[in-house]
């Protein structure tokens, strides 16, 4: 049960984080989540929490870096591949001696194994921790992917310098030969077992998608458990189960590439889980990163003062000397592969993209795991220096944290829109407006365009901000009058003569002037309870008096008052029939009024004004016919999946024409393309679930 709480009190801590940065936009996510555990560690539930590394490694790292293949194409991965070799092996090669010499000048007397492992743990980024602290400001793209694939890839390289590090230390001896080999094997076995075993399970997915009876039951999970089996089966074979899922996801993002149009709903379902997923995830690092940090203090405690200042400046050190390393060696590289990323040489835009691009080697996830990840024994014998390497391990992710988020947004432009929120309201209300128009026009019953008009509604809220309220008076009422005038003056017309007699059409008149107009100009709501109170307080009276409680007793009581009264059957079958005749005008009038909204709503669009308030008179008004048609019980109505294709290409069309007329920026249309097809696929994913 502790377990259950613990993880529920982490993804907790993720959406906790979530909310409270729209508010605090300067603080980059990471730090608030480590905030957020440093106030969890104080809760006794995790007291003497501690990491373990595998389950670290497999639950957490493994997925996040399958999905970091995912969202890589394979084909730039192709083209990069000699890019990718030089920032993940060459640079963390490079990054590693420079750590190993800063250490070896500090008077720490840490053996070299020991001094490779720390250079070994310290040398992967973590790309996605700078995304967080970039968001709203203009990354260069070439560097931002240069930072992705250093990130995608380095994490086995320091994983595999760990893992020759501390068989050096162990054996006490290690061949250069024997060393290379070793990471060749690792690397090239992991990558190979990851892209084997993907292609298998792709196959076995693919199958399934035509075979299985239920598709998605099926090829959903299986997807989602393929980076652990992945992982599981690359770790028992020796090789580098972090490159093994990397390989599995580039797999299947070519997978995706290919199928597009195969298992869409599939596809999207998929997307959707792990993107939120490794979201969470993470998030969840840095929540363990900040329970961790009052227990690394603690420990720093012990060392006393000068032993801890040494590690805070050997800490220190290692940052800077890790960024001078990345500054140096994006600045006097010749390779021409590498313009495409950091611009071309002895150029201010080398220069600035080398000072960025040193600022951006931000660690985390990895890094936290291969610090946890240190035996406690080694042949035996406690591993030296264990808490050390930890704690500047810690200082290490905490320092490059904090410079990047002071530095990064200093250096960075804010990043300019091509469209502002309002003028993005703007045109999307008008795209919603204009099918709303289309569907009051068409032929549809009025319950089907009522429900169509009001899911279509709901896409105004897309900004997550609630629609601005007209003002009654002043917007609404005299609308509601203008609309009063025309269903009066629809009264007298030709149609309405021929098919209805002047009995109903007064009775419906009469109607229309108490029920339409008087409740919006005279009726307050005191007056309303007051009315309905007295009305009550008579049926009261009145089934008390006649003893007429229930369905059967009132329906003696109308036969025996029939009998005794035989004048009022006459009377009674008078108003049945002027009843269903004012039913019938009642549905006429409000097909009619249907029109008069969209002309209305088609006018206001011209004229360029708000049109909140045609969306009250049409709630009010429907509010009245049906009031009229007694029909009081909410009934569900099922829009057929035509009408929503109908209105959705309405909107399509909307979008393209204002593209076709430049009234609209084409990164605004593609916001605009995206909503239609995001609510697009919703909507025919929920009639398609639902049974008829």
């Amino acid at each position: 049960m502790s377990i259950l709480l613990i993880i529920a009190l982490l993804v907790g801590a993720v959406v906790a984080a979530n909310i409270v940065q729209p508010f605090i936009k300067r603080v980059p996510e990471a730090l608030i989540l480590m905030a957020i555990g440093a106030l969890f560690s104080i809760l006794p539930i995790f007291h003497g929490f501690q990491i373990n590394s595998e389950f670290f490694l497999f639950l957490i790292i493994a997925p996040i870096m399958f999905q970091e293949g995912q969202s890589h194409p394979y084909n730039t991965i192709r083209k990069h591949a000699k890019t990718i070799i030089q920032l993940s092996v060459v640079l963390a090669l490079f990054t590693v001696v420079l750590v190993a010499l800063v250490n070896a000048n500090f008077p720490t007397k840490w053996p070299l194994a020991l001094t490779i492992a720390l250079a070994a743990i310290v040398v992967p980024t973590d790309a996605v921790a700078v995304k967080s602290m970039t968001n709203g400001l203009t990354m260069p793209k070439g560097l931002n992917q240069s930072l992705e694939l250093e990130s995608l890839f380095n994490d086995a390289t320091g994983i595999v310098l760990l893992d020759l590090a501390l068989s050096f230390f162990e054996k006490g001896s290690l061949s250069p030969i024997n060393g290379i080999g070793y990471f060749l094997f690792v690397a090239i076995g992991g990558l190979l077992v990851g892209g084997l075993l993907s292609l298998l399970v792709v196959a076995l997915r693919m199958y399934l998608n035509f075979h299985a009876t239920s598709a998605k039951a099926t090829t959903i999970p299986l997807n989602l458990l393929t980076p652990f089996v992945i992982y599981i089966v690359a770790e028992h074979l020796g090789t580098s189960g972090i490159l093994a899922v990397v390989a599995a996801g580039l797999v299947h993002n070519w997978e995706h590439s290919k199928l597009q149009l195969i298992a869409t709903e599939s596809q999207i379902v998929t997307v959707t889980i792990w993107q939120t997923t490794t979201t969470v995830l993470n998030g969840i690092v840095f929540v363990i990163l900040g329970l961790a940090l009052p227990a690394i203090f603690k420990t720093m405690t012990h060392f006393g003062w000068i032993s801890s200042l040494i590690l805070i400046a050997l800490a220190a050190a290692i940052y800077l000397a890790m960024f001078l390393g990345r500054f140096l060696w994006v600045t006097f590289q010749n390779d021409q592969n590498l313009t495409e990323f950091f611009g071309k040489k002895r150029t201010k835009n080398r220069r600035i993209r080398a000072r960025l691009f040193g600022l951006s080697g931000v660690h985390g996830a990895v890094t936290l795991a291969l610090a946890m990840s240190l035996p406690a024994k080694v042949n035996g014998r406690p591993l030296p220096f264990l808490d050390e390497i930890q704690i500047v391990a810690t200082l290490v992710i905490l320092i490059s944290l904090a410079v990047a988020s002071v530095a990064l947004p200093l250096l960075l432009q804010k990043e300019t829109a091509d469209f502002s929120p309002e003028e993005l309201d703007q045109v999307r209300k008008q795209m919603i407006d204009t099918a709303i128009i289309a569907v009051e026009q068409s032929s549809a019953k009025h319950a089907v365009k009522k429900a169509l008009s009001q899911t279509l509604q709901t896409q105004k809220f897309t900004n997550g901000r609630r629609l601005a309220q007209a003002d009654f008076t002043k917007d609404v009422l005299p609308l509601v009058s203008e609309v009063f005038d025309e269903l009066n003056n629809y009264m007298d017309s030709d149609h309405i003569q021929q098919h209805f007699d002047e009995n109903t059409i007064a009775i419906y008149s009469k109607i229309i002037q108490r029920g339409l107009i008087n409740p919006a100009t005279k009726r307050h709501p005191v007056m309303n309870f007051i009315r309905k109170m007295r009305r009550l307080q008579s049926e009261i009276r009145f089934h008390t008096k006649t003893r007429t409680f229930t369905r059967k007793q009132r329906a003696r009581y109308q036969q025996e008052f029939l009998k005794t009264h035989p004048e009022q059957q006459q009377i009674i079958a008078n108003f049945r029939d002027n009843r269903h005749a004012v039913w019938a005008l009642n549905a006429d009038t409000q097909n009619y009024a249907d029109q008069l909204l969209a002309q209305h709503l088609a006018k206001q669009m011209i004229s360029g004004q708000e049109t909140t308030n045609i969306d009250q008179v049409r709630t009010l008004l429907d509010r009245f016919f049906d009031l009229v048609a007694h029909d009081y019980q909410h009934v569900d109505v099922t829009v057929p999946a035509e009408a929503y294709i109908q209105a959705f290409g309405h909107e399509y069309r909307f979008v393209t024409t204002e593209l076709e007329k430049k009234a609209i920026s084409p990164a605004l249309g593609d916001q605009l393309y995206h909503e239609i097809n995001q609510a697009q696929t919703l909507q025919l994913m929920d009639l398609t679930a639902t049974p008829d």
